[in-house]
Parts: structure tokens; C-alpha cells; sequence
């Protein structure tokens, strides 16, 4: 057989396999043994992240995900292998456990970032923030409690862990106190029961001296319970049901003993109520 006839016959069979793969249904492509295949469908893709989302913080086994977006093991690790691969999962090397990971923070707080009321409450907190010449945080209620879904960098060099999908103590934090002051504890007391069998403990009565001071002032302060050395206020951000919708943080050096003036505080209330107000809160 001459090279030409050769090249046709090839070209030919590269033909018929192309038109053979695309007449796979969707649901087939995951059951091939190339990578590229394995991550056509979307859909399922997002099956597997469903089943991650719902499972414990520290994440979940291979054979969870699979029973929880019902595909088979195989399945469900090369969709899985994919999402780690690209940040999406991340697995615990040394439990196996598989949970979302950095990336999926992120695509999930910009996403809430562009909800309407948060994009309000983030804009009034960073002008705020440009006029005290400092540092701040726009907090919300997230799987695992108060999470950070804005950093806001004013002007203020800060030494710090936190960042965007942090989540903040509930019994420790200004952020946590305000949630525990407007939320119910059917929503709260999981995570202190969480927070408590790790080591964090508070206790209750300590917990409601707080949030009857912050109930009485409109926000919440802190120094040094989270991260040594910053200190922390902060005010909700209220919707027309008077519901918490987010937390306002306005951050500082805990040696920077005035920075909290009298006229310093009216002014971060009054640009958690300006949001407030925007988004329908009638107070």
C-alpha cells in the first residue's frame, strides 16, 4: 500500500471515530478514558459539586460524592480529579477527604458581591473606609458561619490572616456577636457547638452580656480575639424585614487605643443605616 492510499484510509478512520463521538449522549462522555471527554458535561460536573456543598466541613470520601450525585466511583473521581486540578476541589492528603476549594470561594463571593443589598452595603462601607483612612470587612452568613466576602484596603497596612472567604468565630469576633444578636438559634448554635469541640469556648452567659451591649449601642467591638494585635467594630447592615443581611468591620491597631472615637463610631453607624435604608430597612 503506497503512503497516499495510507494517509486516506487514516483520515477516513479519524473521520467515522469524530462522528462516533459526537453521537455519544451527554451522559456517556464521563465513562471514556480520556481526560478531555471526562469534563464535557457540565451538568453532572455540577452534580458533584452539589454533593460537595452539602457535605461536612471537613469534606466528604470518594464514595460519598459518588452516592450523593449519583455516579459511580470512577465517575466521580475523574470529575473530581478535573476540579482539583483547576482549584475548584481541593483533597486532604492526609484523610482523602474531598471539599470546594479556593476557587470555588471565590467564583461563590464574587458572585454574592454582585446581590444587590451586599453590593450596596460593601460600596457605603468602602467610603467609610477612604474617609477614616483605614482598613475594613463585609461579612456574611455563609455554610460555616460569619464568612468575609470583601476586603476592603483603605490606606491602613495590616498584618493579618484574614482574607476574602475567611470565616470569622462566632463567639470571638465583633462580626460573630452581631450575628448572634439578629440571628436565630436554630441558625447559630450548631456553629457554637462546632466552634466549642475545637477548643473555642465562651461562655453563655459572657455571650449574652455582649449581645445585649450590642443590642443597646447598634454594633459590636473587639480586640485581639481574632487576630493579635487588630482591633474591630462592627455594624449590621439591616433589610426590610430587619433582618441581617451583612456586617460592616472597620478595623484598627489595638494600640491605636482612640481610634474608636465618639464621632468615629456615628460615623460607620451611620453608613451601615444609609445601606440599610437603601435596601428597604424602615428605621
Amino acid at each position: 500500500m503506497n503512503a497516499r492510499k495510507a494517509n486516506q484510509l487514516a483520515g477516513k478512520g479519524d473521520e467515522i471515530e469524530h462522528q462516533a463521538t459526537e453521537r455519544l449522549p451527554a451522559e456517556d462522555w464521563s465513562a471514556t478514558d480520556s481526560p478531555r471527554k471526562a469534563i464535557q458535561s457540565v451538568e453532572i460536573g455540577v452534580r458533584v459539586l452539589r454533593a460537595l456543598m452539602d457535605c461536612p466541613r471537613d469534606g466528604a470520601h470518594l464514595r460519598e460524592v459518588a452516592e450523593k450525585s449519583g455516579l459511580s466511583r470512577s465517575q466521580a473521581h475523574r470529575y473530581l480529579l478535573a476540579f482539583v486540578n483547576t482549584g475548584v476541589v481541593e483533597q486532604n492528603v492526609q484523610n482523602g477527604r474531598y471539599a470546594l476549594g479556593a476557587f470555588s470561594v471565590r467564583i461563590g463571593m464574587a458572585a454574592l458581591a454582585r446581590v444587590e443589598p451586599v453590593r450596596i452595603a460593601g460600596d457605603n462601607l468602602a467610603s467609610v473606609l477612604e474617609d477614616l483612612q483605614t482598613t475594613g470587612l463585609l461579612a456574611v452568613w455563609g455554610n460555616y458561619g460569619p464568612s468575609v466576602i470583601r476586603w476592603i484596603d483603605g490606606g491602613l497596612p495590616l498584618m493579618t490572616s484574614l482574607h476574602v472567604g475567611s470565616v470569622l468565630p462566632l463567639q470571638a469576633s465583633s462580626t460573630g456577636i452581631l450575628f448572634l444578636t439578629h440571628c436565630s438559634r436554630a441558625l447559630t448554635r450548631p456553629v457554637i457547638v462546632q466552634e466549642r469541640a475545637s477548643g473555642l469556648e465562651v461562655s453563655d452567659d459572657e455571650l449574652e452580656r455582649q449581645v445585649v451591649q450590642a443590642r443597646e449601642l447598634g454594633y459590636a467591638t473587639t480586640q485581639g480575639t481574632v487576630v493579635p494585635g487588630l482591633s474591630a467594630l462592627s455594624v449590621p447592615v439591616l433589610d426590610s424585614g430587619n433582618r441581617l443581611v451583612a456586617t460592616m468591620s472597620v478595623l484598627s491597631r489595638v494600640q491605636d487605643k482612640h481610634f474608636y472615637s465618639k464621632p468615629k463610631i456615628e460615623k460607620i453607624r451611620s453608613a451601615a443605616m444609609a445601606a440599610s435604608r437603601a435596601i428597604g430597612w424602615q428605621g
